[in-house]
């Protein structure tokens, strides 16, 4: 999915991969994109964030709620509650999190389970 790549130089796209992969294998490991941001050694982090935007097609927030969501559906099929999951993906309530769901991938977790379960 990477895509204008060569708007940036080497030392921004080393960092925009580098938070995404921190984001995949940790998604769990509750970050804002700011204390993500920290470890990037980059005179600006603003061109960081407008990369991440750039390469990926989405913001390193939504990123990161977008990698939750699909571990969701795993959480889902293992027997964990919506209220459970709710918790574990940092939504303040179930009904967040079945909304956030939604939006993400057009049906509820509950029509979700029961059609691809």
């Amino acid at each position: 999915m990477l895509r204008n790549v060569n708007l940036y130089s080497k030392y921004v796209l080393d960092a925009v991969k580098c938070i995404k992969a921190h984001i995949d294998s940790t998604p769990f490991q509750y970050k804002t994109a700011a204390a993500l941001l920290e470890n990037v050694s980059t005179p600006n982090r603003s061109s960081v964030e407008k990369a991440f935007k750039e390469v990926y097609g989405t913001g390193i927030k939504e990123y990161q709620v977008r990698v939750r969501l699909a571990a969701a559906k795993q959480f889902l099929e293992s027997g964990m509650t919506k209220k459970q999951i709710a918790h574990k993906c940092y939504y303040s309530c179930q009904a967040s999190f079945c909304r956030a769901f939604k939006k993400e991938f057009g049906i509820t977790p509950t029509e979700w389970l029961n059609t691809y379960h």
